[in-house]
């Protein structure tokens, strides 16, 4: 029973892991500014600017620039609106122009209304609609006009928790007494629906002729005709206890959400939970303060801690196990639809491009070093000897001794040599299914990394060196033997094949075989 408990916890635990995409990770230390960023936005050029602790932070793809905030303290908001970059911090909001000199230089707008600013007040949110810039601190809603440079000010007897742009309107929502639009300059009330109230509400997105709320515990609400109802997702369970703090609509209808400590989700628009990616899976920190998608369609993540950039559009995806179910990955394959991983624990396979987990290969149990595919054969180089694949299942077909490799028989598709610990064998496809036929006599060293080039195998041995041997036609016997004194042993060293000529790599260098003298030359840079 014990056993039986462990094996599902494990099958469990595979699948947390998942298939994710390339992860550009940009620190403090790279950037050159404070530690926390909390808004992100980009610009006509695609320059990326970052509300950071220390000002505005400006990255042109390759090199980064910090403009201190006005009155040194944290910048909290940033938005680029036409040709200019409006920013917010404490007690101060305004705009960046770019300057003929290419720098940026910063103008109040925050002096005029300096009066109605309270003190302590902190400006967390910008957005525009039509010709408007609207600064939202947690007490007011200062709405800027562009046209007349003058400004409408909203001060919501409960404060204000966020406000909002959908679908041609301003909301907004207050502490415990509802939603609200900005309609001609005044407060209406949306509705004061119990789901308004006691659910904090961290975006609006308008969706099936109604709106889509994001809450910070309670998932995603739908709201149409006067109705609140859940918009279910398979990810409910996990949103409700990681404190979402921000999120986006993406340009394919999917939705990314930022949490305070559980990193972040892309939610497709059906509700399916694509990637939940955090720090242990990838990300820099597991506080997203911000999340972002560039006209390239990657996905920006302020952090706690850092910045991260995540390329949703890369054909690359890596698969992180942090579970340690599957162990290290020595080898893998694609093969019948199936992609196959063979680790120090044992050979594992899934279905390819499923979020299917991970299943065990029954009886493979130890080290893979080897996944070789031959005339629709699926052959597995183990510790423990040749296996041959099929689905989910194995066949035990050499134990002689463990196998590191495979190379195919030149001129016979029935014949295949392996690389063993004890030297080279050679299986043989019969009537009955492929056997060993034989080993190649007159050499027993480990033959991990070996080509052949004719008759002629050579061979990279790390504690002994290169061989080159030279057999009878049928791969029975070695006739003649050379050890090479040039390139020499060297540890961690490889031999390869590459366009038909054979490679050999080590600590001293690149060399190529010389296929008329036989002879390794060094490859210059």
């Amino acid at each position: 029973m014990i056993r039986k408990a462990l094996l599902f916890l494990l099958l469990s635990l595979a699948g947390y892991a998942q298939e994710l995409p390339p992860i550009l990770k940009y620190t403090p230390e790279i950037y050159n500014a404070g530690n926390q960023n909390w808004m992100i936005s980009q610009d006509s050029g695609n320059f990326m600017y970052f509300a950071n602790n220390e000002g505005l932070l400006e990255y042109n793809g390759s090199s980064w620039t910090l403009y201190p905030s006005p009155n040194e303290t944290i910048l909290r908001s940033v938005k680029v609106i036409n040709n200019r970059i409006y920013t917010g911090c404490y007690m101060e909001f305004g705009y960046w122009e770019r300057q003929k000199n290419g720098t940026l230089k910063y103008n109040s707008l925050s002096k005029s209304v300096k009066k109605s600013i309270l003190d302590d007040e902190q400006f967390w949110n910008i957005l525009q609609f039509d010709h408007w810039v609207i600064f939202q601190s947690l007490s007011q809603i200062f709405i800027y006009d562009t046209k007349t440079a003058k400004f409408q000010i909203l001060k919501p007897d409960t404060g204000v928790n966020k406000v909002f742009t959908v679908n041609g309107t301003i909301m907004y929502q207050t502490f415990g007494a509802g939603l609200f639009e900005i309609e001609n300059g005044s407060s209406k009330m949306i509705s004061n629906n119990e789901a308004f109230i006691k659910n904090k509400i961290v975006n609006i997105f308008h969706a099936n002729d109604g709106l889509l709320l994001q809450t910070q515990y309670n998932g995603l609400l739908e709201y149409r005709n006067g109705v609140v109802a859940p918009w279910a997702t398979d990810a409910d369970d996990q949103l409700r206890i990681s404190s979402i703090y921000n999120s986006q609509m993406l340009s394919d209808g999917s939705f990314a959400l930022g949490s305070v400590s559980n990193g972040i989700f892309i939610i497709t628009p059906t509700g399916r939970l694509k990637y939940h990616i955090t720090q242990n899976k990838g990300l820099s920190n597991n506080t997203a303060l911000s999340v972002f998608e560039d006209r390239d369609k990657n996905l920006w993540v302020a952090l706690d801690n850092g910045i991260n950039c995540i390329n949703l559009q890369s054909a690359v995806r890596s698969f992180v196990d942090d579970t340690g179910f599957l162990g290290t990955v020595y080898t893998s394959i694609l093969h019948n639809g199936t992609l196959y991983v063979g680790t120090n624990q044992g050979l594992f396979c899934k279905a390819y491009l499923s979020n299917d987990d991970f299943k065990f290969v029954a009886g493979t149990k130890g080290q893979v070093w080897s996944l070789y595919e031959h005339g629709g054969t699926l052959f597995c180089g183990h510790d423990s000897g040749t296996f041959m694949i099929n689905g989910a299942a194995s066949t035990h077909l050499f134990s002689g001794s463990g196998t590191w490799k495979f190379e195919k028989y030149p001129g016979n598709s029935d014949l295949l040599l392996q690389g063993n610990y004890h030297g080279i064998s050679v299986l043989e496809n019969t009537g009955g299914g492929w056997k060993l036929r034989n080993w190649i006599r007159g050499f027993d060293y480990s033959s991990r990394y070996f080509e052949l080039l004719g008759n002629d195998i050579y061979i990279s041995h790390e504690y002994k060196g290169v061989f080159r041997i030279t057999t009878d036609s049928e791969y029975n016997k070695v006739l003649r033997s050379h050890t090479y004194k040039s390139p020499t042993k060297g540890k961690n060293a490889s031999l390869s094949k590459l366009n038909n000529d054979i490679f050999y790599a080590s600590k001293d260098g690149f060399f190529k075989l010389d296929r008329k003298t036989r002879e390794f030359v060094k490859q210059e840079k």
